[in-house]
């Protein structure tokens, strides 16, 4: 997933697209499963994402591919978005 696949999500200048990771499983021991991180992906496409773990942190990413090449654990972690277009949510 690149930056330029979500462009069509943003609706204007101003619109953040809300996420949340999803981990199916744990490789690493350290996040748990479930939803593990919320965040959101700003109009540019810079990422700034809220860790849900016992030592919280937050970090901003250049991208969401970004987050999906670091985090998603080849397949394990995925990111789920929340605010989705009408006409893309099918």
């Amino acid at each position: 997933m690149s930056t330029q696949h979500l462009a069509h999500l943003v609706r204007s200048d101003t619109d953040l697209v809300r996420f949340h990771l999803d981990r199916k499983e744990d490789l690493t021991g350290v996040s748990g499963t479930g939803t593990v991180a919320g965040g959101v992906i700003f109009p540019d496409g810079t990422v700034a994402m809220r860790w849900n773990t016992g030592t919280s942190s937050t970090a901003i990413y250049d991208c969401i591919a970004d987050v999906v090449e670091i985090h998603g654990h080849n397949g394990a972690t995925v990111v789920t978005l929340i605010d989705v277009r009408e006409d893309t949510a099918s």
